[in-house]
């Protein structure tokens, strides 16, 4: 039997060193394994606290929309967008009505007192109104500046009691007059003729954008009067609105 004793050195040398090889081979293998180990330890961890911090900022996002419906809200029931809003959105959305300081008039048809060509006229009630300086007298509607205005008027009529013939007709016109006329002149006229097939007189509207001075006075004049349908503010009206 041979022993240990009696081998080669050079084999002996060779044995020992492919021991250590096999030694640095194994330790190299387990820091390779613990630093994959470490690796992915540390990408999950990283991972789960991206995850959190986008958990919170859904949350932050979520409440900071609640707050906001909160808000809007609360506004509407303090009665809607605040003046400033409101002020805001004029300048874009068109002139402040509220704040419109223009000459208008709006008047309605009301029972005749007499039997003129004049007709007379409501100012007040209903849908009627006078604004900025615009005065009712004695059947006119007095301009009190000086400018372009846009003038109309609207007769309706009611059904004659009788048949009317073709031949027949019903004249409107709007007068102006003032202190430096001579004359009442006419500055809107219509006529509405008997209709064959319903036999009824057509409603009469007039309308035109006019030049008018201070104190002039604007009257509205029909021909015959009996037919004017005054039973309803917006069957017969008259106005006039500086533009």
């Amino acid at each position: 039997m041979i022993t240990g004793a009696f081998l080669n050195p050079e084999l002996k040398l060779g044995a020992q060193k492919s021991l250590k090889d096999m030694d640095h081979t194994s330790i190299n293998m387990l820091q390779v394994e613990k630093n994959h180990v470490t690796s992915s330890s540390g990408s999950s961890h990283a991972q789960d606290k991206s995850i959190r911090w986008l958990k919170w900022a859904v949350a932050f996002c979520l409440i900071l929309l609640f707050a906001l419906a909160l808000f809007i809200f609360w506004q509407l029931l303090r009665g809607g967008i605040p003046d400033k809003d409101k002020g805001e959105m004029d300048k874009h959305v068109g002139p402040n009505l509220v704040n419109d300081s223009k000459p208008k008039a709006h008047l309605t048809g009301t029972k005749q007192n007499d039997a003129t060509q004049d007709l007379q006229w409501e100012s007040k009630r209903g849908l009627a109104f006078l604004k900025n300086g615009m005065m009712y007298t004695n059947k006119s509607i007095v301009i009190p500046n000086e400018g372009y205005y846009f003038v109309y008027s609207q007769l309706s009529f009611r059904p004659p009691v009788t048949t009317c013939s073709d031949d027949k007709s019903i004249s409107q016109s709007i007068m102006r007059s003032n202190s430096n006329y001579p004359e009442p002149e006419v500055i809107l006229s219509g006529i509405s003729f008997c209709t064959e097939g319903s036999k009824i007189y057509q409603p009469i509207y007039l309308g035109g954008l006019l030049h008018l001075k201070s104190g002039d006075r604007l009257k509205v004049n029909v021909s015959p009067i009996t037919p004017v349908d005054t039973s309803v503010d917006h069957k017969t009206f008259f106005g006039a609105f500086l533009v």
